[in-house]
């Protein structure tokens, strides 16, 4: 999976709603938008990225988040350009963490490990090499107090999928779609698509991206070579759900669990 950079300089583009995504972010754990990625023509849906903020101090790492379409072309922001009749190449995106501040400092960016990446950079879109990428999530994940990869806790809790060839279908199947997921997750956010929870309003922020993904289709059923959708596949349900899901051989439904929680509730 690749990790791209994308940058904003408040100095040439004032973010007039930057104060509803961090808004958003903060409720629902995540926010849409769209952001130009330069001459970028190869980029895939799935892609890790992270948004530095470049200009004025302060300068640093400010967002986090995935790539949720292929480039695409559009009018460009500036208002006279695009009167002009001018494009730029663009990309959805959904935001899982986003702050007004760096979480990163530029100080702390050029220095070791992180030094040999150009940070400065006035163009969205270039690539951050893989080993730097890893050790970029370590830090970013401290910072936020959240995981970035979430999703391994989905094995763990399903009982009846331990061992022989279903369990290996199940990890090597999930573990190449953490784009999959993260799809997913820009589609549907991280409420609990069965008592519609978010974790972080009971935990706070250890629990902040907190969630699991629910594959619709028993992991037994999916023949070898399926391509996930993520849209019509797979479900976020909050791990308690997701073990109720998997309480029986023949799985619940999101709908009888969700109906199961009603009529408690009644």
């Amino acid at each position: 999976m690749e990790t791209i950079l994308l940058a904003w300089n408040p100095d040439k583009f004032p973010w007039g709603d930057l104060r509803d995504e961090l808004a958003k972010v903060k409720q629902d754990g995540r926010a849409t938008d769209r952001w130009s990625v330069g001459n970028r023509r190869n980029l895939e849906s799935g892609a890790r990225f992270f948004l530095i903020r470049l200009g004025s101090k302060p300068r640093g790492l400010v967002g986090s988040g995935w790539i949720t379409s292929k480039p695409f072309e559009a009018s460009r922001w500036d208002v006279l350009k695009s009167e002009r009749g001018e494009k730029a190449r663009y990309v959805d995106i959904f935001f899982d963490e986003l702050k007004e501040a760096p979480l990163i400092s530029m100080d702390e960016l050029l220095s070791p490990p992180f030094g040999d990446v150009h940070w400065s950079t006035q163009m969205s879109g270039i690539t951050i090499p893989a080993e730097v990428a890893e050790q970029l999530e370590t830090l970013w994940k401290i910072r936020t107090a959240t995981g970035t990869t979430l999703g391994r806790e989905e094995f763990d809790s399903i009982e009846k999928i331990t061992e022989g060839h279903a369990a290996r279908v199940y990890v090597n199947r999930y573990e190449r779609s953490s784009q999959a997921r993260a799809l997913c997750l820009a589609k549907y956010g991280l409420k609990c698509a069965a008592c519609n929870i978010l974790l972080r309003d009971f935990y706070g922020p250890v629990a902040e991206a907190l969630i699991h993904v629910h594959h619709l289709r028993q992991l037994s059923e999916i023949p070898e070579g399926y391509i996930i959708d993520p849209v019509q596949d797979l479900r976020p349900v909050c791990p308690n759900c997701h073990a109720v899901i998997h309480s029986r051989k023949s799985p619940y439904s999101i709908e009888e669990v969700a109906s199961m929680i009603a009529k408690r509730r009644l």
